[in-house]
């Protein structure tokens, strides 16, 4: 039962935060199908990752630590993800300042979703 409720909310969060980090980007200019690709790829890529340390942190080690681990993993996100958008995506911004624009729109948004489902 358990190991259901982990897996939905790993799949709930995947899902909203490519949703808004896919309708963030297209207003800050990444419009075509390639680029709104890269940004699905990218979060497909490091959110599962991120939600499946913070589970491990929250579960096994200590809840307390939540929020110790939460900031320098959410910024290694940016920081790859910002590698990934250099490297592959065309566009006029600076790939880790939009990045860092996503994954805050996407951290903040997402948690109120979340706590209003909740």
């Amino acid at each position: 039962m358990i190991l259901n409720r982990i897996l939905f909310k790993l799949v709930i969060c995947l899902f909203l935060t490519i949703v808004i980090e896919a309708a963030f980007a297209f207003v800050l200019g990444i419009k075509t199908v390639r680029g709104q690709l890269i940004i699905l790829l990218a979060n497909v890529i490091t959110n599962p990752l991120l939600n499946c340390a913070l589970t491990v942190v929250s579960f096994y080690i200590d809840k307390n630590l939540f929020y110790y681990f939460l900031v320098p993993l959410e910024i290694a996100v940016v920081f790859v993800e910002g590698f990934i958008y250099k490297k592959v995506l065309n566009s006029k911004l600076n790939p880790f300042l939009l990045s860092l624009i996503l994954n805050i729109c996407s951290y903040f948004i997402g948690t109120g979703i979340l706590n209003i489902l909740h």
